[in-house]
């Protein structure tokens, strides 16, 4: 026979926020280089559209962009914004990453 425990004498959750120092800041250390990765492959995309490339070349630096930075940017900027709750978070980054794709996938296959 197996005992069982009421609900009420069960211990409360808890959580943990943060995590080991080093951990954290190689997270913040990839994503800013990942960050810095993406812009310059836009910058260069957007060069190579200024010296005579076709126009979806600068449109492939935008939704490289939005498919990169602006989610990147999003989960660091809304995790911090007070109010502004998960689904929220989820909802503008996924949009952004849709966006971006959207983009990309409208310049590969535009032109046929």
């Amino acid at each position: 026979m197996t005992a069982s425990v009421p609900l009420s004498s069960a211990s409360p959750l808890q959580t943990t926020t943060g995590g080991d120092p080093l951990v954290v800041l190689a997270a913040l250390g990839a994503l800013f280089v990942a960050t810095v990765l993406s812009l310059y492959l836009a910058l260069r995309l957007y060069r190579g559209y200024q010296d005579g490339g076709q126009p979806g070349m600068a449109a492939l630096g935008v939704g490289l962009v939005l498919l990169t930075t602006v989610p990147m940017t999003l989960r660091v900027v809304l995790a911090t914004v007070p109010g502004v709750d998960g689904t929220t978070r989820v909802l503008a980054v996924t949009a952004s990453q849709l966006a971006g794709l959207l983009l990309i996938l409208g310049v590969v296959y535009g032109g046929r």
